[in-house]
């Protein structure tokens, strides 16, 4: 996770994700090759900026996955920003649920962390 705003819009300009407006929260997930990236832009003005969230070669990496759903619940139970990180724990999940059609398009094996989940 990072909230370093100027390397994490880099990102979203190179992906064109970048935001046109900022009067409302943002979800925003794009691929860096096979990385998993979810950023989410919080427009209150008390806690207005960027975070990111990386997960490296996710389709074999579903530890991280299961860790990041897990991590967004806790904060959502907490009454944090619940909207947005709703949204944010769904695309997660179906990310999750999808990690086999992603392996195969990137011809890695099956972890057998997903036969647990």
């Amino acid at each position: 996770m990072t909230n370093e705003e100027v390397a994490i819009v880099d990102g979203l300009v190179d992906h064109q994700e970048m935001p046109e407006q900022f009067d409302s929260n943002r979800v925003i997930t794009y691929f860096e090759g096979q990385d998993f990236c979810l950023v989410l832009y919080f427009a209150d003005l008390k806690d207005r900026g960027f975070q990111k969230y990386v997960v490296s070669d996710f389709s074999v990496n579903m530890e991280e996955m299961y860790m990041l759903s897990h991590s967004l619940t806790r904060m959502i139970e907490e009454g944090i920003n619940v909207h947005l990180l709703s949204q944010a724990k769904n695309r997660v999940d179906n990310m999750i649920h999808m990690s086999g059609t992603f392996r195969a398009l990137f011809g890695k094996k099956k972890s057998l962390e997903t036969e647990e989940w």
